[in-house]
């Protein structure tokens, strides 16, 4: 499900607030992929000539060190979005916070299959009826 698809069933302090947790669930994840490299980086070191231990600790490494160098690109971008859409969320009429409903959005630019590209959307204020754009 598409993000604007997402705030518009749920809500955008419900989406905020689950995009939150989602992102900090990849920082978790980032942090354990780095225990796992740190992890293989120590088997290497202790190896005393053993190849199975070598091979295992090479393996941990770069499955490690790629979960986590993932992980910290998704959480930065989650986060990333999370916040400028969150700084956007305010009717500039009568400054109330995510009370909106959602006409139209879009993208700015094409980025393929990414659900985190540039954002856009016309939202309506439920309170004043003030329209406005976010992105």
């Amino acid at each position: 499900m598409a993000i604007e698809e997402r705030i518009a069933k749920l809500g955008f302090k419900r989406w905020y607030e689950r995009t939150l947790v989602e992102s900090h669930a990849f920082l978790i994840t980032a942090l354990l992929g780095a225990i796992l490299a740190f992890t293989g980086m120590e088997l290497i070191g202790q190896n005393d000539g053993d190849a199975i231990n070598l091979a295992l600790g090479v393996v941990a490494m770069l499955i490690g060190g790629m979960v986590a160098a993932v992980s910290v690109h998704r959480y930065i971008r989650m986060l990333m979005l999370a916040i400028n859409l969150g700084e956007h969320a305010t009717c500039r009429d009568c400054n109330a916070y995510a009370k909106f409903d959602l006409l139209h959005s879009g993208r700015l630019r094409s980025h393929g299959t990414d659900e985190l590209g540039s954002l856009w959307m016309r939202v309506k204020c439920r309170k004043c009826g003030f329209e406005w754009r976010i992105e």
